[in-house]
């Protein structure tokens, strides 16, 4: 078994963004692409030409992700820390970033201690085919999320529409699209999760609207009874047209008053108003969970977030996936920028169906592999629960693979080398590392690109 050297003690664990600068890297990263070229372009030729064994590289082992850390006020201050084994600082950790999206990129540690680190997407653009093999970019981003109270009601926009977002937005100070792709998700639980996630059929939602009683909304339940989704636009249009404390104080207190006559998921519905109303009172989208549906996940049930589906994370941790983007339109609940008319228009406005992505579950005799394959081709996630009895292969030998620690004690190891991820923390594959396996005994999430889905 081939084993890492040991590292100091204060770098095992999710590294604090204190932990990280920017000027330590910078050296290390011209270093390395001056020597990569000396290497792959030297006077006898590309060593794959010469009947002798290829020379390891760095990039052929397995490698140290040192995430960023996304202080978001809605994020909870407790459960990153303790997933990384660490101390909690008090501030909110909202997410983790294991990725190479520009506005937080991932450190990958390429020497001792975090000088020897470069960010991925550095490395990415001074080596792009060892680490990518044959991708243009790293198509997904992956995250640990921590919700301690409702986020946004957001959607994310189709890759069209990013495109044409992205070009009319160009030279703005203030604009929705940063980058020109879509942004489809995936939320892998690890604690029981509550989410909003698309539109309800319309005559359930009309019902629960009705239970309020308001004069207000009664022009939009009977749209909604006689026109069925196409009545969601208007009703959110008008929604997000209304100011002050008015409807939204009386839809919270209409709800409270209600609870007591509904049924068990009208009674959850109309909680939830409550909890959301404790963060926003002066916004009428507060009746959001009477149009949306309600989700809970339990821990290893995961859910699927396509372009247009209006959504909003309530309460949870989870492992979240997605394309490599940070296209987000708002429509409320929040103290950022929002833009309803652009939001609206680019909703895909149909009773949701059912929103849980169902996985392939695998038997084997080192343990059970769990995959989870989405509808697009940037990315799908194996969730490999690994029970000791001898190592896991992991999947995708031929492309790039990001493996993030869950629990236990777990080495990642290929034939040029190992890491010993702890909880919380992850490796990168590259293209060039081939197969690996993750041994020991814990739980391991592993992202790729979805061959499967082109």
């Amino acid at each position: 078994m081939v084993r890492p050297p040991e590292r100091p003690a204060r770098r095992r664990g999710c590294a604090p963004p204190a932990a990280r600068t920017g000027r330590a890297r910078q050296g290390t990263g011209t270093r390395l692409g001056a020597a990569a070229g000396r290497h792959r372009h030297g006077s006898r030729g590309p060593l794959v030409d010469r009947k002798v064994r290829p020379t390891v590289t760095p990039l052929d082992r397995p490698l140290r992700l040192l995430p960023r850390v996304r202080n978001y006020d809605w994020g909870t201050s407790d459960f990153i820390p303790r997933l990384c084994g660490r101390e909690p600082t008090g501030r909110p950790e909202a997410e983790l970033w294991f990725g190479s999206h520009p506005d937080a990129p991932a450190d990958v540690v390429l020497g001792p201690g975090d000088a020897g680190s470069i960010p991925l997407d550095r490395l990415i653009a001074e080596r792009p085919v060892e680490v990518l093999g044959s991708d243009s970019a790293l198509p997904f981003l992956t995250k640990v999320l921590s919700a301690g109270r409702p986020l946004s009601i957001q959607a994310h926009p189709s890759r069209e529409q990013a495109a044409r977002g992205f070009a009319a937005q160009a030279g703005r100070a203030l604009r929705n699209y940063r980058d020109t792709n879509h942004k489809p998700e995936l939320l892998y639980a690890l604690v029981p999760f509550s989410a909003l996630s698309g539109f309800r059929p319309p005559a359930e939602a009309a019902a629960l609207l009705g239970a309020l009683g308001l004069a207000e909304l009664e022009p939009h339940v009977q749209r909604l009874e006689a026109e069925g989704a196409a009545a969601y636009r208007p009703l959110l249009a008008s929604l997000t047209e209304r100011t002050g404390v008015d409807l939204a104080a009386r839809v919270t207190h209409a709800a409270r008053l209600a609870t007591g006559c509904a049924d068990p998921e009208g009674r959850d519905a109309l909680h939830w108003i409550d909890r959301i109303a404790a963060c926003h009172p002066e916004d009428p989208l507060v009746v959001a969970p009477l149009i949306l549906r309600l989700i809970h996940l339990e821990p290893g049930q995961a859910l699927f977030t396509g372009p247009g589906v209006p959504h909003s994370y309530l309460e949870g941790s989870g492992v979240e996936v997605m394309a490599n983007s940070d296209n987000v339109l708002r429509l409320g609940l929040t103290s950022k920028r929002v833009d309803p008319g652009e939001l609206l228009g680019s909703l895909v406005y149909e009773a949701a169906g059912d929103a849980n992505l169902e996985p392939e579950v695998e038997e084997h005799p080192w343990g059970r592999r769990t995959a989870f394959t989405p509808p697009v081709a940037d990315f799908r996630l194996d969730v490999l629960d690994v029970a000791g009895r001898g190592p896991a292969p992991l999947p995708a030998d031929d492309t790039v693979r990001i493996a993030l620690v869950l629990e236990g004690d777990i080495e990642i190891r290929n034939a040029a080398g190992a890491e010993s991820p702890r909880p919380g923390q992850a490796t990168l594959l590259t293209a060039s590392a081939g197969a690996a396996i993750a041994a020991g005994a814990g739980k391991v999430a592993v992202t790729m690109p979805n061959r499967s889905d082109e």
